[in-house]
């Protein structure tokens, strides 16, 4: 009787960690072409605010963005 708990709870508590620290993102990834070259941007699908990514400095804001 108490095999079936645990392993039932075991999937469970699987489940609700994968839905919580993998799963969900709140970014949402594009790219642009910027001179010839593609640049990725980082846009949060809550608040609107945009990132690209600059080599060397990494995920800055971009002036545009709201």
């Amino acid at each position: 009787m108490k095999k079936p708990i645990l392993c039932f709870l075991g999937i469970l508590l699987l489940m609700i960690a994968f839905s919580l620290l993998i799963y969900p993102t709140p970014y949402k990834y594009l790219q642009y072409m910027n001179g010839g070259s593609i640049t990725p941007l980082k846009v949060n699908m809550i608040t609107g605010h945009t990132q690209r990514y600059v080599q060397g400095f990494g995920w800055v804001d971009d002036t545009n963005s709201q």
